[in-house]
């Protein structure tokens, strides 16, 4: 049997339903292990799954998970599925009562002077204690606006491998906290009687500030512990924060001027500037605009408040650029994040047409001209009356 090398977990906490085991292999090689289940939180007799990940090696394999218990020979081996990239999800369909820890074992294959891969064990200092207590949430809904109150039903139940127990009865003391430290109500105890099936229920009312922003997310945390103090698990819900849309317009643009002619030849552009005026405006009921971007345009872009006719709040863009840039398009972002455009172009100056020096002879059609009196002369006209006075002349 080849001699495993013992090393200890370094310990770190994560997010708060997953407890992370990091360890350095050689000072290259990171093993991180997480569990979806903190200290007191799996229910005894219920399945887990862990995801092991190894990071700065790529000759590390890792073979066997195992859940030991600290108390007993019991030992529960994990069903190992990699993953890719050096991930492996390890399913156990069982968990240990009581107190447990992780061990991992693994094997090495970096020794290029063995023959065969150096192994490898690993065992987490944290202890992990399992629960009979199962507390679980059923919410509809996991929104609420600003100034309003989410209701959060909850059921507590006593569990044996994994099942709940229909015949158990007991009280357990409820605590219900929140990392916003918003308001919230609960009951202080719920008991689970005869011929309620081993359950308990009660309900959790969260309220959230006026002016909380729209897009915080909430963690709620439902504990329940038993009589004895001697058991506790709880149930985590995330509840999100959204105001209620009402604005659903884009902004409007409407231009109010434009200053400048710009030359049409592109060599004398630098020496010209041309100006773009609007309004933008997001409506009597809308939210308001938010922000004004040059979508497209090398100019200078200025704004200003105004109120308009109806009430409603304007926006005055003045835009200002050489005649080298002679497009612009804007985008006006009200707060609720509907987006309109704004669109100008430059005036330019006609082309001259160049000086004609020879004319070969050509038939044209009749070209309207208006004489200073405002009468129309045809040029066929002009030329039959000339050639009836050349006639008589002679």
């Amino acid at each position: 049997m080849s001699s495993f090398k013992e090393l200890s977990f370094c310990v770190e906490l994560g997010a708060p339903l997953w407890t992370e085991l990091k360890c350095g292999f050689r000072s290259v090689t990171i093993i991180l292990i997480k569990f979806p289940f903190a200290l007191t939180t799996s229910l005894t007799g219920g399945n887990a799954s862990i995801l092991i990940s190894v990071t700065g090696s790529d000759t590390v394999e890792v073979t066997e998970v195992t859940l030991v218990d600290s108390s007993g020979p019991t030992e529960v081996n994990g069903s190992l599925q990699a993953l890719g990239s050096g991930n492996f999800l390890v399913t156990f369909s069982d968990v240990p009562a009581g107190v447990f820890v992780v061990r991992l074992r693994g094997e090495d294959s970096s020794a290029t002077s063995r023959s065969t891969p150096d192994s490898f064990q690993r065992q987490a200092s944290t202890q992990i204690k399992t629960s009979s207590i199962s507390v679980t949430t059923q919410a509809n809904n996991t929104s609420v606006e600003p100034g309003s109150s989410i209701s959060i039903p909850f059921t507590v139940a006593t569990t044996t491998n994994g099942v709940v127990n229909d015949s158990a009865s007991g009280t357990f003391t409820v605590r219900a906290n929140n990392d916003r430290s918003f308001a919230s109500t609960s009951p202080g105890t719920v008991s689970i009687t005869e011929g309620s099936g081993g359950k308990a229920n009660g309900t959790v009312t969260l309220t959230v500030p006026g002016d909380a922003a729209s897009g915080t997310d909430v963690t709620l945390t439902i504990e329940a512990e038993n009589a004895a103090s001697s058991d506790i698990n709880y149930a985590l819900i995330r509840v999100s924060v959204a105001a209620k849309v009402t604005d659903v317009n884009r902004p409007v643009c409407q231009e109010v001027s434009r200053s400048g002619i710009c030359p049409s030849s592109a060599s004398l552009c630098a020496s010209s500037q041309w100006e773009f005026i609007a309004n933008l405006t997001d409506g009597i009921n809308g939210t308001g605009i938010d922000s004004i971007t040059i979508r497209t345009g090398n100019g200078t872009l200025n704004t200003s408040s105004a109120t308009g006719a109806g009430g409603e709040s304007v926006t005055v863009v003045t835009y200002s650029a050489s005649c080298c840039s002679q497009n612009v398009e804007l985008n006006a972002v009200d707060k609720e994040g509907n987006v309109g455009t704004c669109v100008g172009q430059a005036r330019t100056t006609a082309a001259t047409a160049a000086p004609v020096t020879t004319a070969a002879p050509v038939t044209t059609a009749a070209v309207n001209t208006t004489s200073s009196r405002g009468h129309t002369l045809s040029t066929s006209h002009c030329l039959m009356i000339c050639v009836v006075i050349s006639l008589l002349w002679k």
